[in-house]
């Protein structure tokens, strides 16, 4: 009688074992203390550990943020119970595995009601956690748009208040002219007023194709060939003033040929803009004693991409260990759009936040093809 208890026994735990090692939810035994006796094999795969490594360790050790006891909690079960903790969002980690899981506990009681151990399900979340952060990149991407075609709409109508009055004034300095050349009277005076006249006529038409061309490319959709270098002539032509202000120094280094990429030009020169607003405005809130010298490195990679790296003086270029993700980016708008600029060419943006506060940046853009096919390779080949 007692083999064959012992012999269901063991038919029932190995059949439990089997059901919980094909769960797609990593699946957690616990102590009420929270020291794991059993782990199946998705919870190792998640954390890049083997099971003799994860037993009798608590799970506080794998969760970030870990459960933060007081001194009178002293066990998991204590801290669900006092909390009221039926569900939670984590993330399940350990060394360069980190995965966003939501875990729900039950619990498994003995023949006085008391709880002997606890079952905590982890699911991982990451692919909801990639869409919602895939929303959110289109809802900064939409915002960004919309203040571009606010813009374009505000550059129209300025283009249609001053062009009547600049062609009325530009007749009226004709028609003095030409009563000018019958009098005779004052003529160098005049002359003079209408050189001048003329020089800022000129200054205001060009301000308006400037701002009619800007009009234009806040509503252009498709890509089109765009020569890095003039983009980031153009942006800091754009902020020549505040960088003279601020005495800061930029250094271009370049290959000398450097393929076109596809995107809108618009896009990638505002992305610049904002990279080099963000060293500003990080440099002004440094004091006068900071080291102003900025270094762009513009480099063709074997005609596949360009890659841009914008670092200060004190950093080397060499072994700069670039990231995509950051909490600078998480924390800064204006980067996070930038990012979204590069990324929406189908290029690829990494930073670096490195001690001292000094900032790194790294921008591939794939290069313009002929081959789609081609293109595609290339851009696969630059996302590694």
């Amino acid at each position: 009688m007692a083999e064959q208890l012992k012999q269901t026994t063991l038919r029932d735990y190995q059949t439990t074992i089997t059901i919980l090692e094909h769960l797609t939810d990593a699946i957690f035994i616990l102590k009420p203390d929270g020291a794991i006796q059993y782990a199946n094999h998705v919870a190792c795969d998640l954390l890049g550990l083997p099971l003799s490594q994860i037993l009798k360790n608590n799970l506080n050790n794998f969760l970030h943020p870990p459960f933060l006891f007081e001194e009178n909690e002293k066990s998991f079960l204590e801290q669900i119970y006092q909390h009221s903790i039926l569900e939670l969002e984590r993330t399940l980690k350990h060394g360069s595995y980190a995965t966003p899981v939501v875990i729900s506990f039950g619990f498994v009681r003995n023949n006085q009601d008391e709880v002997d151990f606890i079952i905590a399900s982890a699911r991982d979340v990451s692919v909801r956690k990639n869409l919602e952060k895939e929303l959110y990149q289109q809802q900064l991407y939409a915002q960004s748009r919309d203040r571009y075609k606010e813009l374009g709409e505000l550059a129209i109508n300025i283009v249609h208040r001053l062009s009547q009055p600049i062609t009325s004034i530009r007749l009226l300095v004709e028609m003095m002219q030409k009563k000018l050349q019958r009098t005779g009277e004052e003529k160098e005076q005049f002359e003079k007023n209408f050189t001048q006249i003329t020089l800022l006529l000129n200054e205001m038409n060009e301000v308006i194709t400037n701002i009619r061309n800007f009009a234009f490319l806040t509503e252009e959709e498709k890509l089109k060939p765009v020569d890095l270098l003039e983009s980031l002539g153009n942006a800091l032509q754009h902020l020549q003033y505040e960088l003279t202000e601020h005495d800061v120094e930029v250094f271009i280094n370049k290959d000398k040929q450097l393929p076109l990429v596809p995107g809108n030009p618009l896009n990638i020169q505002q992305a610049f803009t904002m990279l080099l607003r963000f060293y500003l405005n990080n440099w002004s809130h440094g004091g006068a004693a900071e080291s102003r010298k900025l270094q762009i490195d513009l480099i063709n990679m074997d005609e596949k991409w360009v890659e841009l790296r914008f670092y200060e003086d004190r950093l080397s270029a060499k072994d700069i260990p670039f990231t995509k993700g950051s909490q600078a980016l998480e924390q800064n708008f204006s980067l996070a759009v930038a990012q979204l600029m590069v990324t929406s060419s189908g290029g690829d943006f990494r930073h670096l936040a490195p001690k001292n506060k000094k900032h790194a940046f790294m921008l591939r853009f794939p290069a313009a093809h002929s081959d789609d096919r081609q293109q595609l390779l290339n851009m696969i080949d630059m996302m590694k």
